[in-house]
């Protein structure tokens, strides 16, 4: 195949998908204090806490009463979960959050970590729990089990939540998160506006939220008097403060630099991208039969919010103008922009963006047409680990079937100091791709704009921002449309990166035949490039590709292939990659794979926020095996091909040595057998997964990766949809190794895409 060449990426993956049965093993050392220790301990600890609620004024309680549950660290994992005592005392659990600890490893300092238990118990069934404990039959074996678990049980008077407030703040807005109470949640809602009131909050300005779930959202106007009161209350789950400042402005370069004229032909095109920001000016001749206009609210147009809207939308239509000029003819755009209009908002004072979420709650469902949609705005400050923002579960929420994608901006404070320069809500949400941005230095390289926000992300999307495009910055400038499509406005942020990855999502989705939203998150962070080959914390997957018609090619000696599928929880399948055997090739073998799912969340479990997920392990060889024997009291490993090392194989096999039961799984990806904590640090429980290793060709034999489908162990019955992206790229291979791979797996298709006309509808 000549250099340059470009072909289709392959589809219907899946049709090399099998069920997979695999052996499971877990750790067996047991650091844990022996049951009569624990027990002890934890009648201790229960007196403390009695003691601790019958001090408490009453106003700060319900009947029922919200304890912590610290969990051992190494016992955090689903198989350990102490439900089964938590029934047997009579309580429930409505929540979790992770807790770290610092340990030495071989003179390294690792930081692992654990999960805190919410649960719900009355007064009394906490006393006949202390009195069980003393009975040494009460408990059956597993409730034992979970008692030996439990590293601590506490109230919490809520005093650490003060500390998400910065010292020098005195009032302003603040978002409490209510535990779920079940039938009961009216009920604390009510007594909670009542200590709002006697306080001296204005309850006439409260807005609240209320999910099906049970979780509350409360936003309030506070002071920090009253905020010390009122933070006693029991079911409170967490509470931060809410910024929202105004859009960026954007600066005018008049005549400096004239538009490219607009498209001349009278087309549209039939694939459609949400964006929810400022709105358009309607005269605006650039975006007529390009942009639809939807005004959600009933406010005056206000020239910022505009701007803005009509930059985000020029954007998604042309991106950057700096590569036209003056008698440039722009193209007719791959996709046509509806534009609704949220900001601003009716109520000025609604900093927390309620009304905003509310809107985009209502509209998002009536539009089974647009699949993207990209957001360019919301509220400041870094995410906290231990709260999720109504903004964030909201998109989550509306995106958990894989049906929709929410393309958010991460973020312009990222040149803050001490962690404020971390991602913004709601560009942490784990079913989103949160976009940061990047800009060219001195001497033409790409590098993260020091003004994108960073990550880490929250558990279940780590890797954030997802991957960047161009921001800009002062010295190279974003150039936009103005308002009124007269001049091109300069600005720089994320605002207008994320509608240019937003763009291609949507052209994805609509042009790559059978592909979905969650295909396309696949797509564009699989082909996003990172300089160092890895992502970190400030780039993310890396930079993404600019052009679609890349992203669906397959380049000279490389060939991707996508599946589609789902698959039931606590299921394994076998997913084959499509490896060209005999080739007269003696190099290496790049082998990238991605994988994107959508799941349920739960946001009163900060530290369980998504509820499913898919664990991936990497068989390069399906011949080479693990072989073990006990020798003199310790156990002996080889590692045989049993293919090219037959003989040594039996002998090995005739003198007692074991074979494991799987291939040896490449050592850098594989999970099985790690503690739940190094399995988290390994994106266990991430939403989008992206591999990359090198191997030698001779050292590959029909590879393949399983993927084994969990959740949290609430006994869903719900199939999770994954989509995955598959690159093998024989580097330097002078063969066609696209032709030979079609031929050898002859239940590949090549992908069916869409060209300009097909998606084009004439006016």
């Amino acid at each position: 195949m000549s250099k340059g060449i470009k072909r289709p990426i392959l589809a219907k993956g899946e049709e090399y998908i099998t069920i997979y049965k695999e052996h499971n093993g877990f750790p067996t050392k047991d650091n844990r204090p022996s049951f009569d220790v624990a027990r002890n301990r934890l009648r201790g600890e229960i007196d403390s806490i009695i003691e601790k609620i019958d001090e408490t004024n009453q106003e700060y309680l319900m009947e029922d009463i919200v304890l912590t549950m610290k969990i051992d660290i190494d016992y955090s994992a689903k198989t350990y979960h102490p439900s089964s005592l938590i029934a047997k005392i009579n309580a429930e659990d409505i929540g979790s959050k992770k807790w770290t600890k610092k340990e030495k490893v071989k003179d390294k300092e690792k930081i692992k970590i654990g999960k805190e238990i919410f649960i719900k118990i009355n007064k009394n069934n906490l006393q006949e729990f202390a009195r069980n404990l003393q009975s040494e039959n009460y408990f059956n074996k597993i409730q034992k089990d979970n008692i030996r678990s439990i590293e601590e049980l506490y109230f919490d008077d809520h005093e650490e939540l003060i500390r998400n407030f910065k010292q020098n703040w005195n009032q302003g807005q603040v978002e409490f998160v209510l535990h779920p109470f079940g039938n009961k949640s009216n009920n604390v809602k009510e007594e909670f506006f009542k200590l709002l009131q006697k306080y001296g909050g204005d309850i006439n300005k409260v807005k609240f939220k209320q999910y099906d779930s049970g979780i509350t959202f409360v936003s309030a106007i506070l002071n920090k008097k009253i905020l010390k009161e009122i933070i006693k209350f029991n079911p409170i789950r967490t509470v931060h403060p809410i910024e929202f400042r105004q859009l960026p402005t954007i600066r005018s370069l008049g005549y400096q630099f004239q538009l490219p004229k607009p498209p001349k032909e009278k087309a549209t095109s039939s694939i459609s991208l949400g964006i929810f920001d400022g709105g358009i000016n309607d005269n605006n001749p650039y975006f007529s039969g390009f942009v639809e206009e939807y005004n959600l609210v009933t406010t005056q147009k206000e020239e910022n919010s505009v701007s803005h809207g009509s930059g985000v939308a020029g954007a998604a239509l042309w991106g950057n103008l700096a590569k036209y000029n003056s008698n440039d003819i722009l193209p007719i755009p791959k996709i046509n922009v509806k534009s609704f209009r949220v900001l601003p908002l009716n109520n000025s004072m609604d900093i927390d963006l309620y009304e905003a979420i509310d809107l985009i709650e209502e509209e998002v469902p009536k539009h089974q047409d647009i699949k993207v949609y990209n957001l360019s705005f919301g509220p400041y400050g870094p995410i906290e680990d231990d709260c999720i923002s109504r903004f964030t579960y909201a998109l989550d929420r509306l995106s958990k079937d894989g049906d929709k994608l929410f393309v958010v901006a991460v973020g312009n404070d990222g040149e803050l100091p001490d962690e404020l320069g971390r991602i913004q809500s709601p560009a942490d949400g784990v079913n989103c791709l949160g976009v940061g941005a990047y800009t060219k230095n001195y001497i033409d390289e790409l590098e993260r704009a020091p003004y994108s926000c960073y990550g880490d992300g929250r558990e279940g999307c780590k890797v954030k921002p997802d991957l960047l495009d161009f921001g800009g910055t002062n010295n190279n400038p974003f150039q936009l449309i103005s308002s009124d499509g007269k001049s091109i406005n300069a600005s720089a942020g994320t605002s207008f990166a994320s509608p240019l990855v937003a763009a291609k999502a949507a052209e994805i989705e609509g042009r790559l035949e059978g592909a979905n939203s969650l295909l396309a998150r696949a797509l564009l962070v699989h082909t996003a490039k990172h300089p160092d080959n890895r992502a970190d914390k400030y780039m993310g997957h890396g930079i993404a590709n600019p052009d679609v018609d890349d992203i669906l090619s397959c380049a000279n000696s490389e060939v991707t292939t996508i599946y589609q599928a789902k698959i039931m929880p606590k299921n394994s399948i076998k997913l084959e990659l499509p490896y060209v055997t005999g080739l007269n090739y003696n190099g290496k073998v790049r082998v990238t794979w991605t994988i994107a799912l959508a799941t349920e969340i739960e946001p009163q479990n900060t530290e369980d926020y998504t509820t499913t997920c898919i664990e991936d392990t990497f068989y390069p060889n399906i011949n080479k095996f693990t072989l073990s024997k006990r020798i003199n009291g310790k156990r002996r490993t080889r590692t045989i091909n049993i293919e090219k090392q037959r003989e040594e194989f039996e002998r090995l096999i005739q003198e007692g040595w074991d074979k494991e039961n799987t291939p040896v799984a490449y050592s850098n990806f594989d999970n099985k057998y790690k503690p739940e904590s190094e399995r988290k640090k390994n994106f266990k429980w991430d939403t989008i997964i992206k591999r990359t290793t090198e191997i030698k060709y001779m050292n590959l034999s029909k590879p393949y990766i399983v993927l084994h489908a969990m959740d949290r162990g609430k006994g869903t019955d719900n199939y999770v949809k994954y989509a995955v992206v598959a690159t093998l790229d024989y580097e330097d291979c002078k063969e066609d190794v696209y032709d030979l791979t079609l031929r050898e797996y002859n239940k590949l298709e090549i992908s069916e895409i869409k060209n300009l006309n097909e998606i084009l509808i004439r006016i």
